[in-house]
């Protein structure tokens, strides 16, 4: 009879190094997911940023093939940080898509900003779109200052377009 005392004595409830236990490994666990959240949002906001460079593109060219004989005589150059002349049709176009740019696109240790080159032999143009992608990466290397941006920082999205006529 006294063996089932001991028993029952022994057998009761959670020691607390058990709950220590159980509550490292819960700890470690739910800084597992917490490290998987800021992962996630930092790849959505690199997506982000990306789709916005595509819209920004496709809107300077939509403003092109809205006047496509100023485009096409390469009213509509200009080099990345340029500033268009306003007054008229294609400098307004240029000022409120650089606007756009620079209110749309995160600034680091760069402006964002875009470009725009006619090739007449080809009749082509090709918009550029530049933006500092620091934001992603300084968190995660620690060896890197906020205020530096090592060349793999800078994105640059490019695309190629004819006007039909």
């Amino acid at each position: 009879m006294q063996s089932v005392r001991v028993c029952r004595r022994y057998g009761r409830g959670f020691t607390l190094v058990e709950a220590l236990v159980a509550l490292v490994v819960l700890s470690i666990g739910l800084l597992g997911i917490a490290g998987l959240q800021i992962t996630s949002l930092k790849a959505n906001h690199g997506s982000a940023t990306r789709t916005q460079a595509v819209y920004l593109a496709y809107d300077i060219i939509d403003r092109m093939r809205a006047n496509p004989a100023k485009a096409s005589a390469g009213a509509y150059n200009i080099a990345v940080g340029a500033t268009p002349t306003a007054g008229t049709v294609e400098g307004d176009d240029l000022i409120a898509w650089q606007q756009n740019i620079a209110r749309s696109l995160p600034a680091g240790t760069i402006q964002p900003g875009g470009s725009v080159v006619f090739n007449a032999a080809a009749n082509t143009f090709t918009v550029n779109i530049i933006w500092d992608d620091a934001h992603a990466n300084v968190a995660s290397r620690p060896d890197v200052a906020p205020t530096t941006m090592p060349a793999g920082d800078v994105v640059t999205f490019s695309v190629s377009t004819q006007l039909s006529n």
